[in-house]
């Protein structure tokens, strides 16, 4: 596993915390992200109810379970020859964020068309990292979400496909793709549950760089 240095912010004061990206996950790493994960994603989901929160308003990825997606990833593990790649963002001792990719079977919708790119399946910061003012709750770190599209970016480029990516997003995360991330918006995708599609472009990547 290939790590790397840097830094999130912690929201409640700003400050600058030690973090380490990770580049070329195992399916091992998943389990250990789930065993911290589904408890709180439990006690949040007591809290949304006990206030009564519409489930409409619920983080979307509640439901997420990675320890599933380890299971599932199993025929196509992780490694040298296989077309998935899992990034990670470790703090404090604990996974702050997981991003699951493959880099095969997806060609960009931009013209010209039938160019590779990087499709990103999963990406997901960790349940204390969610914002729900309806609970009180607030992010604890922030920063996890734009590090990791980037580790998916700079894939992008060392594959040869100069930073293209593709996503489907869940619709709390359109304004993020779209804005923060510079993306293209394709609109909601009949053939993919009417998500919305969202690619990065060549130069957009370039910029995405350079500002993170």
């Amino acid at each position: 596993m290939s790590t790397h240095p840097t830094k999130l912010k912690r929201a409640a004061t700003g400050d600058l915390v030690d973090a380490v990206l990770h580049d070329s996950l195992d399916l091992d790493d998943l389990f250990d992200a789930e065993k911290h994960w589904a408890p709180e994603k439990i006690e949040m989901s007591r809290e949304l109810l006990n206030h009564n929160v519409p489930r409409a308003l619920w983080p979307q990825s509640l439901h997420w379970n990675w320890a599933k997606k380890a299971v599932d990833l199993k025929p196509y593990a992780p490694g040298p020859l296989s077309a998935h790649r899992l990034f990670g963002i470790s703090a404090e001792g604990k996974w702050q964020g997981l991003l699951l990719a493959r880099c095969v079977g997806c060609q960009t919708r931009i013209a010209p068309g039938g160019r590779d790119l990087v499709y990103v399946e999963f990406v997901e910061t960790a349940p204390w990292n969610f914002r729900i003012p309806q609970t009180g709750r607030d992010t604890l770190f922030k920063g996890v979400g734009a590090q990791l599209v980037e580790l998916a970016i700079r894939w992008s480029d060392e594959l040869g496909f100069r930073g293209r990516v593709g996503l489907h997003s869940l619709p709390q995360s359109d304004s993020f793709y779209g804005g923060h991330c510079g993306m293209n918006d394709f609109g909601p995708d009949p053939n993919y549950q009417n998500l919305r599609y969202f690619e990065l472009d060549e130069s957009h990547a370039r910029t995405y760089l350079q500002e993170t």
